[in-house]
């Protein structure tokens, strides 16, 4: 892991970049993909800003901070970013948890809206989508590689799909079980 650390309007002290560098260290623990880490330090008219920037496998974190103590705003921008590393993670490791395997539960999907995505989505259980929200499943569509992203959207209770139009931009769809 690669840890880069830029000082701005101000000289970085031995100290600091001590201490940015113990906490970053741990981070690996929770996930073993990430490549890159960019640390911004930045004084501005006596505030004193942070920004983490976290990149790797299917990964892209970015975490921000102010704080008038500079130790304090790293540490506020470290724990958020601690945080979402976790979160990717248990959405990376989301397992099937009380499936039955003989029960049948293949269903197929269809757009419930006027959309490109003119195939049916055929799922084979219900029960390992993950569940996110909207915001959260175009952050895991656009790190993860994929023509699209399957997802039970917490805002609506109902599945919805990710995909990227023919214009290259983002579209999120509900769908709905085609009745046959």
């Amino acid at each position: 892991m690669n840890i880069e650390i830029s000082a701005r309007h101000f000289d970085l002290t031995d100290a600091l970049k001590q201490h940015v560098e113990r906490k970053l260290d741990t981070i690996d623990r929770f996930y073993d993909g990430i490549l890159n880490i960019h640390v911004i330090l930045e004084v501005t008219s006596g505030t004193n800003h942070v920004h983490l920037q976290v990149r790797g496998n299917h990964i892209k974190l970015d975490s921000k901070a102010k704080s008038h103590d500079i130790y304090s705003a790293f540490d506020e921008a470290f724990e958020t970013l601690e945080h979402q590393v976790r979160k990717f993670k248990d959405r990376m490791h989301n397992h099937r948890k009380n499936h039955d395997p003989n029960v049948d539960t293949l269903s197929y999907y269809v757009a419930a809206e006027e959309s490109e995505l003119r195939d049916g989505i055929l799922i084979d259980d219900t029960q390992v989508v993950p569940r996110l929200d909207t915001e959260e499943a175009i952050m895991s569509f656009e790190i993860e590689p994929g023509e699209r992203f399957i997802f039970q959207n917490n805002e609506t209770g109902r599945l919805s799909v990710v995909y990227s139009t023919s214009k290259g931009k983002t579209q999120v769809v509900e769908l709905v079980r085609e009745q046959k």
